[in-house]
Formats: structure tokens, sequence, C-alpha cells
């Protein structure tokens, strides 16, 4: 059998399918299935109101997969069940009567609405009824559809499913269901917009990314060679001559800039792409999507995703390999000034910028033209690497394409250990930063990251941020920078909410105070005791430092000789003195990186007060 690029069959999946049927009271959902499953039209009365989980006839479903067709009702108080149903759909069909244009201004008045809320997000097949087909004033489906396909993009497409002779009426339903099932299985919801005729953003990074597999040993040309490689990899054989050379010059003929030499450009590819869905070869496109490792939310599969690389206990964490860190900076260095524009063609071959939004968005400081800098960018993939090492890794994937991912990351330590040997050598520490409000934490973070300082001080508001930056150190990594992720820790009415967990990923922890305030520093001295007894409860204890902020308000009487004696009897450094106004922090982030290095030393000597504890 003849496969690949829309000349043959292709494997898809074997789970089985559910379709859900929904729709307005009389719009024919349950003479629907019957039509298709009997191949008889039943008049109404014979109907019943509710059919049991129907099996769709094997002849009808598309490569044996087993198809469900799930009947609802339409009785306000069975809504309960409607919306189980849909929940658990792989395509719903959606029922309107022509002759009742109330039942059509339902679905985007109620139905679609419920899904959006419900988000539910599988293809949708609209199945429109009438009992007699007028064929003297035939009735546009597309047209009068065409306000709420654009309204929704999970609609596939829009079935009649009437004719002039009742007997054409089964194979009719019959092929509502099919195509239900095929957009189930190979929906085109996710690479195409049907509105605008263009390729989904997410799409063309996907198709960007195979493109540059398959081409990047070739001057960035997809030739004949790296089309039969693809189609050997998607189908098992590889692409004759003869059909490649139709293909690029079908794609020439419609994109003169698409070709070039014997092969496809990047423009090229995404127009033959383009054509195999305007052609409904959607089966051949989603085949080599699968193949390469994608989802039908074009994200790649967890099997892409080499997990047992950063399988951790709770104080351990995943650092970026130097093989990985190497291959980073060439990414960055394919561009001469990472700015926003640039920052988007670095990701255009990953499902969309990882750090749009919280917490990277606010966690470096920008360049003057709103890009990043080298370090910035390296600090946001390590902040993101100890985060969340699978997304990491999935973007690392899609924009370095390494031979081996599991070779991007590490595993550290446990801490435990390394307190035992009394040396750490991670080469990325997390700082939680704890304090009252209004004690310059966010002032501190701003600084950190070389922002100016901002008197609007909005300490103590808001949701936990990070702050990452690389810092110099010449402590037992000799002299190589590390990456310190700050994290500003809100407090909350009942105390610090941390889980043990949460309190496992700390390496170190500064307690940040108002040194104008005694009120404030006292304060900051029961949140070392509060914090410390929690952590030590936990099983994961830390080193901890204090940090005496606004030195350039003056300290209030006596804060010297108060704060010396109660971190002397607590067993930890006398408070480091910063002024975030001033830009003076007193190599502060450099003392944060030698307590993470000696995780044996600065840990707060305090008695745990158990609540009903008793001697």
């Amino acid at each position: 059998m003849m496969s690949g690029f829309g000349l043959g069959d292709s494997n898809g999946s074997t789970k089985p399918v559910r379709i859900v049927v929904v729709g307005e009271k009389e719009t024919r959902k349950t003479s629907l299935i019957m039509a298709a499953v009997t191949d008889h039209y039943y008049p109404e009365p014979n109907i019943p109101p509710l059919l049991p989980y129907t099996k769709l006839p094997s002849e009808y479903c598309s490569e044996d997969v087993p198809v469900t067709l799930i009947d609802t009702s339409s009785r306000p108080e069975d809504k309960r069940d409607v919306i189980r149903e849909v929940k658990e759909a792989d395509a719903i069909v959606l029922t309107f009567a022509i002759d009742r244009q109330e039942t059509l201004d339902r679905l985007s008045e109620y139905w679609l609405p419920l899904f959006r809320q419900l988000e539910v997000r599988v293809p949708i097949v609209v199945a429109c009824y009438s009992v007699i087909k007028n064929e003297h004033n035939p009735v546009n489906i597309e047209e009068i559809t065409l306000p709420i396909r654009q309204q929704c993009q999970e609609i596939e497409i829009c079935i009649e499913w009437s004719a002039p002779w009742l007997s054409d009426i089964s194979w009719l339903a019959q092929a509502v269901f099919v195509q239900a099932q095929i957009s189930a299985m190979y929906p085109i919801g996710p690479l195409y917009d049907q509105v605008t005729n263009s390729l989904k953003p997410r799409c063309v990074a996907a198709l960007k990314r195979i493109f540059e597999l398959y081409a990047r040993n070739n001057d960035y040309i997809l030739s004949d060679d790296g089309l039969s490689d693809m189609n050997v990899r998607s189908f098992g054989i590889p692409l004759m001559p003869s059909r490649s050379r139709e293909l690029i010059k079908s794609v020439q003929e419609l994109c003169p800039l698409g070709v070039k030499g014997n092969g496809l450009t990047i423009d090229g590819f995404l127009v033959l792409i383009t054509n195999l869905i305007k052609d409904r070869k959607l089966r051949t496109l989603w085949t080599i999507l699968r193949t390469l490792g994608y989802n039908n939310d074009l994200r790649l599969v967890h099997e892409m995703i080499p997990y047992s690389s950063f399988k951790r206990m709770p104080d351990q964490s995943v650092e970026l390999t130097d093989e990985a860190i190497g291959s980073l900076k060439r990414a960055y260095h394919r561009f001469d000034n990472l700015g926003p524009q640039m920052m988007e063609s670095l990701f255009e071959t990953a499902p969309e910028s990882p750090w749009n939004g919280a917490p990277y968005m606010d966690a470096t400081e920008k360049t003057s033209n709103g890009g990043l800098s080298l370090e910035a960018f390296l600090s946001l993939w390590s902040l993101m690497t100890l985060l969340d090492p699978a997304r990491s890794l999935e973007y690392f994937i899609c924009i370095c394409h390494p031979d081996d991912p599991s070779s991007a990351v590490h595993v550290t330590r446990r801490r435990e250990l390394d307190r035992k040997e009394q040396i750490s050598v991670r080469k990325v520490v997390q700082c939680f930063v704890f304090g009252p409000k209004n004690a310059g934490k966010s002032a501190l973070l701003n600084g950190f990251i070389g922002r100016p300082y901002d008197d609007d001080n909005r300490d103590g508001l808001g949701e936990e941020r990070y702050a990452v930056n690389m810092v110099g150190n010449s402590g037992v990594t000799g002299g190589t920078k590390k990456t310190l992720v700050m994290k500003e820790i809100q407090y909350q009415e009942d105390g610090f909410l941390l889980s043990d967990e949460a309190l496992a990923s700390c390496d170190v922890a500064v307690f940040v105070y108002d040194s104008s305030d005694e009120s404030s520093w006292k304060r900051a001295i029961d949140m070392v005791s509060e914090v410390a007894t929690i952590s030590e409860d936990a099983g994961f204890v830390f080193p901890c430092l204090m940090v005496a902020a606004k030195m350039d308000l003056g300290s209030f009487p006596m804060a010297i000789q108060e704060s010396t004696r109660a971190t002397q009897d607590i067993g930890i450094e006398a408070p480091i003195p910063i002024s975030s106004k001033l830009g003076n922090f007193d190599n502060l982030f450099h003392k944060i990186l030698t307590a993470a290095e000696h995780p044996h030393l600065c840990i707060p000597k305090i008695e745990s007060k158990r609540k009903g504890s008793s001697s």
C-alpha cells in the first residue's frame, strides 16, 4: 500500500472513540443513532425516549477502531448526566432541526458556551435534520451555520442528514458518525483556522521543528532525501523521487519562493502541509506529527520526555548539564540580539514562549530593548529546570534537537548527604526570602536583578515571586558563576503555609527586616523561630541569614547590640546590613552562596515547640 503525503493509509490510534450526541428536544438525536446502526428510519412513535450506549457497526468504523454512540436526554433534570457524558466525549455531535430556528439559536446561546465553561475541547460535528429535503428551495447548510462556525473553532464540519427519500437517511446518518470518528482521531481544530484559512501558531511551531530535523544538515533546505527520510520514519517506506519532484513542483506553482534549488524552504514546506489540510488528508499529517512525538494538543507526548532522568527525592534538585548549557548558548547566539522579536524566533519551534507568564515573566530584568542578556536567558532556563524539569526538557527538545534529551539534566545530591559531607556543589541555589510586610523584600529582589529602586513599596503584597540571576562565586566550584534563585515568601494570616516538599527545596533562607523599625526586627526574629521549628519538624533544615534592610534610614536604638545578641543565641551570623535604595548589598548574594556551600552551618538552634507535647 502506498503511504505518505496523502498517497495512502496510515496507522491511527486504536483507542475506542466515544461520540456523544447532544441537542434540543425533537432534533432527532435518538433517530440519528438508530438510523446509523439499523439501516432503517423509524417514525417518531417508535423511537424510545433514550437509547443505551450503542456500538456503531464495525463496517462503518474507520481503521477498525471501536465507536460507542451515546444518546443524551433533553430534560432539564438530566443536565448533570449530559455534562458527565460531554466531559468524557472524544467527539460531540450537536443536533438542530432546520425547520426550527430556535434549535439553531440554542447552539450559540447555550450549547457552545456550556462546552467552553466545561473546558471541553473536542471536535464537534453539527448535524442538521429536516424530514423531507426541499429540492426546489434548498437550504445552504454552510451559509446558515457560518456564524456558529466562526464562534467555535472546534466545529469540524456541518452535515445535513435529510434526503428526498427516507431510504437514504441511514447512510447519511452513518456519514455523520464516521466524520465524527475521523474528527476525533485526526482533528483539524488544532491544526487549522477554518475562518482565516491559515495554520494555527502551535501547528506552525511543530512543523518548523519537523522541518529543522530533516533540513538542518542541508542548509535548512528540505531536499528529496529529507522528504524521503521523513516518509520512511512516518510511514515505513521511502518517497519515490518522482513523487518528491511532483510535490516540490506543486509548491513552486503556488509559492515560487517556497522552492530553492531542488528543495523546499520552510515557507514551501508550510504550503505543502496547508495543501494536505485543504485536501482533507488529515490522517497523513497527523501520522507525521505523532511519529515525531506530538499529541493532539501539539505538545510533545510524555514518552518524549525522559522523566526518569529527573526522578528525585524532595531535597534534591534538577540542574542543566554543561552539555545542555552549551547547546542553549549556541541557540542564543544564532540571533544577534535577543530582543522580543528574536525571542519569538528562538522559540518558533516550540509551542510558545515558556516565559510569558508567572513566575518567569518578572524574574529577570530586560535589556534596554526589552530583550534578554545571555546570563538572563540561561538564568531563566535554570529556573524553569528547577521548578518544572519536564517543561524545561520539552522546550529544550524543541529548540535544540538533542540526540539524547536525558543528557540535558542531572539530579543533585541529597541535601542531607551534603550536610553530612559538610559541602554542597550545587550550581543552582534556591534562597527563600522571609520577612514582615514593608521590610524591603521586594526591593531586595529588584536590586538583585538590577532594577532601579522604587519608593512605591509593594512589599508583602501579591503572590510569591521569583528573581534569578548569575552571581560570581569564589567558593568550592572554583570561581565559576552560580545561578541564584530568590523566592519571596508571602506571610498569610495562618503563618507561612509551606508544605514539607516546599521546605525541602530551600537551600538557604534569609529573613529581611526594616532596621529602622524595632517591631519589624522582633517580627523577623519570631519568623526565624517559626520557620526553623517547622523545617526541623519536617526533617529539612537549612542555613539561615538575617538581613538588616533600609540602613539608609538609620537603626532603631540598641539595634546592633540586640540583633547581635539574638543571633548569637540561636547560632547564626549577625545581620547583614543593606540599603536597596543606595544599591549597597554588602556582598549579600555571595554570602548566600557561601552559606549554601556549607549546609551544616548557620542552622538556628531553636527548641521545637510542639503543641500538646508533654515531658
